[in-house]
């Protein structure tokens, strides 16, 4: 091996250990408490060193939204490949957004829980990683819809229902995204994506207790209603292994 591949190897071993530190120091105590002082102490290295992997605390705090939402991406595609058609993929794939979420309450609370002080995400570096759970629900609503799966009575309904302003920016949404399908098609999809992410987000932070002791069950329940409220045919989930 070359002295410069040897040293891109070394390189990528320690930004490894680097964010393997972070993320534990992220579950530990919480975002707000990150420090690249510590990281680096853990990492035996001058904090001097560190930047030339992250630029500051936002710098590794990027890094580590990126790699949640790429990770949680990860774990919804992957489930939704798995399934025999679309709307057993759509299906499985918002039982797994539940479930990653579940296991990562610090990295989802990284993501979409309450903002760190002082810091603000930059667009031109999340938005990708943070679009593709959404991006990939609505590409297998839609091909569901374009082999017959979705009851069109149903996208009529929601289509009479949209306000101008909806549409408005519905129609901005998906310029910006290549979606395709009818508008309010996309409304549907937008519809159960809230409605799963607003329960996701009351179990991670410990807000379902008062309303059901069993969430998973409860979570069946939403989402086969909302599979329901689309008319979609043939999305029983795939049996997971608790």
């Amino acid at each position: 091996m070359t002295g410069k591949g040897l040293r891109e190897r070394r390189r990528e071993e320690l930004l490894g250990d680097l964010r393997a530190i972070a993320q534990r120091h992220l579950t530990e105590n919480g975002a707000a408490a990150l420090s690249l002082r510590a990281v680096a102490r853990e990492a035996g290295i001058a904090v001097s060193a560190l930047y030339r992997y992250f630029p500051d605390r936002d710098g590794l705090l990027t890094d580590l939204l990126v790699r949640a939402f790429d990770q949680q991406a990860d774990a919804v595609e992957q489930a939704g490949a798995a399934a025999a058609g679309p709307a057993v993929a759509l299906t499985d794939g918002l039982h797994a957004y539940r479930r990653w979420s579940v296991a990562h309450p610090a990295e989802f609370g990284l993501a979409y829980g309450t903002p760190v002080p002082g810091y603000r995400a930059p667009g031109e570096q999340t938005i990708r990683a943070g679009a593709r759970v959404g991006d990939f629900l609505h590409h297998l609503l839609v091909t569901a819809y374009d082999q017959d799966l979705v009851d069109r009575a149903a996208v009529a309904r929601r289509e009479a229902r949209l306000r101008p302003e909806t549409v408005e920016q519905l129609t901005v949404l998906r310029r910006r995204r290549g979606y395709g399908g009818p508008v309010a098609l996309t409304a549907l999809a937008m519809d159960t994506f809230v409605t799963v992410h607003g329960f996701v987000a009351m179990e991670v932070f410990g807000q379902l207790r008062p309303v059901t002791p069993d969430a998973a069950g409860y979570f069946d329940e939403i989402v086969e209603a909302q599979l329901r409220a689309i008319g979609l045919t043939g999305a029983a989930a795939t049996p997971v292994e608790p």
